[in-house]
C-alpha cells in the first residue's frame, strides 16, 4: 500500500510539473469594465490594456503572441505596471523590439517595479534609454494630462477641460526589501509621500504603481483607479481560497488579482505573465473605462 501511495504522489507530481509547462503556454484575456466619474469631453470610453510582470518572460519572437493579443484589444493606451525585465537581465535588444511592436499600436505608458530598482545604476538608465528611443514613456514620478486629437488619446500639458490624468510612481526599494535584502523590516509608504513624489492629486487621476500593497494610501491620496501588478496572482491559485504566496514570502496576500476597492478609489491588480505559476495562467488585462452612471 506504501508503494502504492509513493507512486499515486509521483504521478501526481509529474502530472502537475507537465500542467506547469502547459500553462505557462496559455494567454489569456481578462476584460473589465470600469466607470470613473469623469472622462475629457466628448469621450465616451477609454480602452486600456495593462502588462506587467513579464520579467524573461517571451511568447514569441520579441513577444510577438503578446503584441498580437494587444492589438485584438484596439486599446487607446497601453500601460506597463513594472517588472518588464528581471534584475538578471543585461540584454535589452528583444524588449526594445516588444516595446516598438506596442507603440505601433498607440501610446505605451510604464512604470518601474522592483527588479527595474534592482538593476545597477548604469544598466537602469540604459534601460530607460531603450523605453524612450522605443517611443514609450516612463512615468518615473511623474504626471501627464490627456485629452483627445481626432479620436486619439494625446498628451496635452496646455488643455484646460476636464484633462484626464495619467500618473505613475517609482516607489523605493525599502517597500520592497530592507537594508539586509530581507522582507522583515520594509518601508512604509503614505499619503504625504505619494503628494511629495506626484503632487496633489488633480481632476480624474489613473495611477500606475508596481505594488497593491498600498491601497490605503493610493485612496487617502484621491486616485480613481490604480493599476497595479507584483504579487503574480499569487503564483500558486487555489478555487475558493485565491493566491497562496506573495513576492515578499507572505502567505495569502490581501491584494493577489482582479478588482479591490477603497472608497471611490478602485485597484486593478494584474496576474502579470512571467515567473513560476500554478492555476494561474499568463494575462493581459482590457480595461474598458466607462463615464459613471451617478450624477
Amino acid at each position: 500500500m506504501i508503494r502504492y501511495g509513493i507512486a499515486a504522489a509521483i504521478g501526481v507530481l509529474v502530472l502537475l510539473m507537465l500542467w506547469i509547462l502547459v500553462e505557462r503556454q496559455i494567454l489569456v484575456t481578462r476584460r473589465m469594465t470600469i466607470r470613473l466619474k469623469s472622462l475629457p469631453p466628448g469621450v465616451s470610453s477609454l480602452r486600456i490594456v495593462q502588462l506587467s510582470d513579464l520579467h524573461h518572460r517571451q511568447m514569441g519572437k520579441a513577444n510577438r503572441r503578446i503584441v498580437r493579443r494587444v492589438e485584438m484589444c484596439n486599446p487607446d493606451l497601453v500601460v506597463i505596471t513594472g517588472d518588464l525585465v528581471s534584475r538578471d537581465m543585461r540584454d535589452y535588444a528583444y524588449v526594445a523590439e516588444f516595446l516598438r511592436g506596442l507603440r505601433r499600436i498607440c501610446p505605451v505608458y510604464l512604470c518601474h517595479g522592483n527588479h527595474e530598482l534592482d538593476l545597477p545604476l548604469q544598466d537602469r538608465k540604459r534601460l530607460e534609454q531603450v523605453i524612450a528611443h522605443a517611443g514609450c514613456r516612463l512615468l518615473n514620478n511623474a504626471c501627464v494630462k490627456l485629452s483627445t486629437k481626432r479620436g486619439k488619446f494625446v498628451e496635452n500639458p496646455e488643455s484646460r477641460k476636464a484633462p484626464l490624468y495619467l500618473a505613475g510612481i517609482r516607489l523605493e526599494y525599502g517597500v520592497y526589501r530592507d537594508e539586509n535584502r530581507q522582507f522583515r523590516h520594509l518601508a512604509s509608504y503614505d499619503p504625504d509621500d505619494l503628494t511629495h513624489a506626484i503632487g496633489e492629486k488633480r481632476g480624474t487621476t489613473i495611477l500606475l504603481s508596481h505594488n497593491p500593497k498600498f491601497l490605503d494610501t493610493y485612496a487617502a491620496w484621491g486616485a480613481d483607479l490604480v493599476l497595479c501588478g507584483h504579487v503574480h496572482g499569487g503564483i500558486v491559485r487555489l478555487p475558493f481560497v485565491g493566491g497562496v504566496l506573495s513576492p515578499e514570502r507572505r502567505f495569502f496576500p490581501k491584494y493577489d488579482k482582479g478588482l479591490y476597492q477603497k472608497g471611490d478609489t478602485q485597484m486593478v491588480v494584474s496576474g502579470g505573465i512571467g515567473k513560476l505559476r500554478l492555476f494561474n495562467p499568463p494575462e493581459i488585462v482590457c480595461l474598458e473605462i466607462l463615464q459613471s452612471l451617478s450624477t
